[in-house]
């Protein structure tokens, strides 16, 4: 066992605060429906941004509404997996990434410990240089003839028993929303077809 599961003497309410951050980045970061996401560039060049906004988006909610509980942050993971990166999840992963925030949460702020952020930091600073482990994530296309099967996914995002922090070694494919029918473009009565700038 980690020796850092031992409660830390009278931690300051900016520790506990920072480390909550780091856990909750900890937790996107380990989420391979996001880093797909980011590494496709479903949500733009600025992906990773968007992910750092996200952890301390999510870390300032509970610092508005204590009461914001899983069902909470799976609404948020879902809305921002959908309007910032255009990516419709069908996996339920997001309910394991939500499930580790809350248990991050507790630890901290209940219990005064930093046992499952201190061993997410310890996988990410030993993964650091070798890449995301992304196992099985796929990029599926929404052209309506992508196979839905959950091959082997029955195991996917499982919560060890007693408390161990979720092992995101693997997810099932990533489902781009369909973009935004164009509009048919306008021709007047001499032939030319009117052009409209997409505004930025």
């Amino acid at each position: 066992m980690s020796t850092a599961s031992t409660p830390t003497a009278n931690p300051s309410d900016k520790l506990k605060a920072d480390r909550f951050g780091q856990g909750i980045w900890f937790a996107l970061q380990a989420w391979p429906a996001l880093t797909v996401a980011i590494q496709s560039q479903f949500g733009g060049p600025d992906g990773a941004d968007k992910r750092d906004w996200l952890a301390g988006a999510i870390a300032d909610i509970f610092v508005d509404n204590p009461d914001t509980d899983q069902l909470d942050v799976e609404t948020i993971l879902l809305q921002v997996m959908e309007d910032e990166f255009e990516v419709r999840l069908e996996d339920e992963s997001e309910v394991a990434v939500a499930h580790t925030i809350m248990k991050i949460h507790t630890e901290i702020f209940h219990e005064a410990k930093f046992t499952t952020v201190d061993a997410m930091e310890k996988r990410w600073v030993d993964r650091r240089g070798k890449g995301p482990n992304l196992g099985n994530v796929r990029v599926v296309e929404n052209d309506g003839t992508n196979n839905n099967n959950n091959d082997d996914d029955d195991d996917v995002y499982t919560d060890e028993e007693d408390g161990e922090d979720m092992d995101m070694d693997e997810a099932p494919p990533l489902v781009p929303t369909a973009p935004k029918e164009k509009p048919e473009p306008e021709v007047d009565e001499d032939g030319f077809t009117k052009v409209i700038k997409k505004r930025r």
